[in-house]
């Protein structure tokens, strides 16, 4: 019960009498102090994912994330049509998820780890680890470059893919909470992300980890 009260009071729709001409649907809707905290909010963490997306580092994702988690644990229904999207704690989650999706390779494995030197070749003669000039024929040497190359790019895709991994894990936790957890405990909670989830335009496979979820939390 207590949900469903400061859902209404999110909203700043209790007590307010029914709209009659023109005037009424002009009327812009008053935002209460917490649905403009929670706009804040959000809008600060959709500026850390857009600099997640511009420079794909991935400590403003972490940080999106963060806040995704210290938002209220609540989900608003979805808007009318032609209204602007909520901006609750389920549509950074869907931000987040959506930047963090584009960028995950579905081929990474993590035991696939860069080699520590790369040896060059075995004509070459000489241990790993030293450098392309020591090679005086150019043929075996640039096959080191090569080598060397190759190996620079997949330490810097394993950087950048395992880091992505951990904030997943860390994501999927804190969404599993929310969602099995606070939203479970509401029926009309559950109806609204229900509702949103089939508006949600996120990849096959995160929508079907969602939905499972919310069949669990419906229990």
């Amino acid at each position: 019960m207590r949900y469903a009260v400061l859902i209404t009071v999110l909203l700043g729709l209790a007590g307010h009498p029914a709209a009659h001409g023109s005037a009424a649907l002009k009327a812009p809707h008053q935002h209460t102090p917490a649905e403009k905290k929670m706009s804040q909010q959000f809008d600060q963490a959709t500026q850390q994912l857009a600099v997640f997306k511009k420079t794909h580092d991935v400590t403003p994702l972490s940080t999106a994330i963060s806040l995704a988690d210290a938002m209220p644990s609540f989900v608003l229904p979805a808007p009318p049509a032609g209204q602007p999207p909520a901006k609750d704690k389920l549509a950074l989650w869907f931000a987040v998820f959506d930047a963090m999706d584009a960028e995950i390779a579905p081929d990474f494995n993590p035991d696939d780890l860069p080699e520590l030197t790369v040896a060059p070749p075995l004509e070459a003669g000489l241990p790993a680890g030293v450098a392309p000039s020591s090679i005086k024929d150019p043929a075996v040497r640039k096959k080191y470059e090569d080598a060397l190359a190759a190996n620079d790019l997949k330490n810097q895709r394993f950087s950048y893919q395992y880091a992505l991994l951990q904030e997943n894990l860390r994501a999927e936790s804190d969404v599993e909470k929310f969602i099995t957890t606070d939203v479970a405990r509401d029926p009309a909670q559950l109806e609204f992300l229900r509702n949103r989830l089939a508006l949600a335009k996120l990849q096959p496979q995160r929508l079907a980890k969602l939905q499972a979820l919310l069949e669990h939390a419906a229990k």
